[in-house]
């Protein structure tokens, strides 16, 4: 039995989003997930996601946390720059979604936001899990934009190039953000040159989901945690903004699900934002998470019964690791 990426060509992506709860459906992707990753046939024995080539050894059970120190930084403390790696068991390599968490770039960290809650849901859909720590904005560090986003490109850039020894399918891999991290995870996703510079390869990002944040940080709310990590001068905020860069260098080849909540202006400003990517030739959607919280967008997902993230994210992933990057 062969399993091809046409069966998921019935996923209207748009109607998915605006309908939000099609848990079937998610459940369906899911399957094909597990069974093939729609590109290679089912071994009856193993338990995992298939692959075109499983030449990898099964696992008989989950990993991780594994941390690795993904960059050298002088005088900065190990942890702040590694990753925790959460490996589901199975066989052959599998997908990877990588985890940024938010602080206003000032705290947080990858064992937070309700990891174990989001490593079970990676596990669901049959993917790894990579939960990145990144310098922080605290008093009389230093720390400035550009180094949290060097230091997310540079995580990046280290899953593609170790991935592969570490049982990782590097070409299907979704970044995915809550608040500082969506913004971290967008500009990673819009700034080639971030992850040029730190040795990775911008086009093998298959999908990015930032979740909850402005992509304009000249008109973002958050304007002292703005100042206090980006300063004020205007070149370097445009530099460090989403939409900036993807009017420099147009649309991002990575797929986009813009997640949002909040009132009428912040979901506008949202909208804008994915019909800037469209309108330039990429493709991206939005999901309304209202009535949630700035919190709950994120620390609802894969929740038990969750209805409004849950199953439209999954449903996204689960299309992102069918039609990997080229």
């Amino acid at each position: 039995m062969v399993l091809t990426a046409c069966y998921l060509d019935l996923l209207d992506m748009e109607a998915m989003v605006s309908r939000r709860s099609r848990w079937p459906l998610v459940a369906f992707i899911a399957s094909l997930m597990l069974i093939g990753a729609c590109t290679g046939s089912v071994d009856p024995e193993s338990s995992g996601v298939g692959s075109p080539t499983t030449t990898s050894p099964c696992r008989t059970s989950a990993s991780g946390p594994v941390t690795y120190q993904y960059a050298e930084r002088q005088g900065t403390d190990p942890d702040r720059i590694s990753l925790d790696l959460y490996i589901p068991a199975g066989c052959g390599p599998v997908p990877v979604v990588v985890w940024v968490h938010g602080g206003g770039w000032q705290r947080g960290d990858k064992e937070a936001g309700q990891i174990e809650r989001k490593v079970a849901w990676a596990e669901s859909i049959g993917a790894a899990l990579a939960a990145v720590n990144y310098r922080l904005s605290t008093p009389d560090s230093g720390v400035m934009w550009p180094d949290h986003g060097a230091d997310v490109a540079a995580a990046v850039a280290f899953i593609q190039q170790e991935g592969a020894s570490l049982g990782l399918d590097t070409d299907r891999m979704v970044l995915l953000g809550h608040s500082a991290g969506a913004h971290l995870v967008s500009i990673v996703g819009t700034h080639p040159s971030l992850l040029t510079v730190a040795g990775g390869d911008p086009g093998r990002i298959a999908c990015v989901i930032p979740l909850d944040f402005s992509f304009d940080l000249q008109t973002a709310p958050a304007r002292a945690l703005i100042a206090n990590a980006f300063g004020i001068d205007p070149e370097v905020l445009e530099d460090a903004s989403p939409n900036i860069q993807i009017e420099s260098n147009g649309a991002p080849g990575a797929k986009f699900l813009v997640g949002t909540r909040g009132g009428r202006i912040r979901v506008a400003e949202a909208q804008i934002f994915v019909d800037l990517i469209n309108e330039r030739g990429g493709t991206a959607a939005l999901l309304d998470a209202n009535p949630y919280t700035h919190d709950q967008i994120s620390s609802q997902l894969g929740a038990p019964e969750e209805e409004i993230v849950t199953p439209v994210v999954s449903a996204f992933v689960a299309s992102c690791f069918a039609n990997p990057a080229p």
